[in-house]
């Protein structure tokens, strides 16, 4: 249940009338993946020794049913990964199709540019080279010299700023954030860039993602920085990044002043998208969202606009994705 990069209902033609800008953004990731290794290269080492684990941690969690939480679709996209990143995922996991297709834009091109002029408004260059340098695990595609990073980076961070800029919710009153569905991590790791101290960050998945951002996660901060939950007894850790697998969740309560879901509950079973209404967006404050239009294979993705508008929530359309919306609290 991570973020799905709205192929499926609308994004597609976008990219395919920007092919030429994507095909030259590409050229250009090339050029500057030998920097990226200079700085990041100790990545390599770490990834490789962590990885080890990897088997024996998900071993535990895989067999648990998370089936009411999930589609199909994403049931099908957990299967396929299985296959490829067992018993250990390649460090270069982002080229992996099935994690470009979900959760990783790679589109560049005039989508890129918007997204990165209202950054460069509302953030000095100076931070924004803190914020979106890329790190090397995973080996992504990066598309921007200036900042050394991916676009889906920016697209994050765009995510970010533009709820912030249109809530008024200063970092300072967000001391706990609930993501649900984290993809491979990168949310939440732009997140802790821009509140580094004093904030613990929830994500909660199906097993393997949760695997999955441990890893990466734990290479690009440290084990001692990222916890996550194995078993029913495990509890939250303060000011780390938690990662609970979906079949804990009932286990324990949690709370949060942020909710954060950017595709990924509207590419959820009804049956999550209602657990997570009653339980009040686990008492948060603020909401983040993004979510499509419903299609053939997820029919219960519009319905979370009305969710959200129903507590409050402001919706907006996202223009350069048709078919695609923010809601806000």
């Amino acid at each position: 249940m991570n973020y799905h990069r709205v192929l499926v209902t609308g994004g597609a033609g976008f990219i395919g009338s920007h092919l030429l800008d994507a095909l030259i953004s590409r050229a250009r990731a090339l050029l500057l993946r030998p920097e990226l290794i200079k700085i990041k290269r100790d990545q390599v080492a770490t990834f490789y020794t962590l990885r080890k684990n990897f088997p024996d941690i998900y071993n535990k969690l895989k067999n648990y049913n998370v089936a009411q939480f999930t589609t199909p679709l994403w049931e099908n996209y957990n299967k396929k990964l299985e296959k490829t990143f067992l018993p250990y995922p390649p460090f270069s996991f982002l080229e992996n199709p099935v994690i470009m297709h979900t959760m990783f834009v790679a589109a560049g091109g005039k989508w890129l540019r918007k997204e990165l002029a209202f950054l460069e408004k509302k953030i000095s260059k100076n931070r924004l080279k803190v914020l979106l340098q890329e790190d090397y695990v995973g080996d992504p595609l990066l598309f921007n010299l200036t900042y050394l990073t991916s676009h889906n980076s920016i697209h994050h961070l765009y995510h970010l700023i533009r709820f912030f800029d249109k809530t008024r919710c200063n970092l300072d009153q967000i001391d706990t954030t609930i993501e649900w569905g984290g993809g491979y991590g990168n949310m939440a790791k732009i997140f802790k860039r821009l509140k580094p101290t004093s904030s613990t960050y929830i994500i909660i998945d199906t097993p393997l993602f949760s695997c999955i951002q441990w890893l990466y996660l734990t290479t690009v901060f440290g084990v001692e920085n990222v916890h996550l939950l194995q078993n029913a007894e495990d509890i939250i850790q303060a000011e780390k990044i938690n990662l609970v697998p979906i079949c804990f969740l009932d286990c324990r309560e949690i709370s949060a002043d942020l909710f954060i879901s950017t595709w990924a509950l509207s590419e959820s079973s009804k049956y999550s998208q209602d657990y997570v209404v009653a339980h009040k967006w686990f008492d948060s404050k603020y909401i983040l969202l993004a979510y499509q239009d419903s299609c053939e294979k997820l029919p219960d993705a519009g319905r979370l606009g009305k969710l959200a508008a129903d507590i409050g929530a402001t919706i907006e359309n996202i223009e350069f994705l048709p078919g695609n919306h923010y809601a806000f609290r």
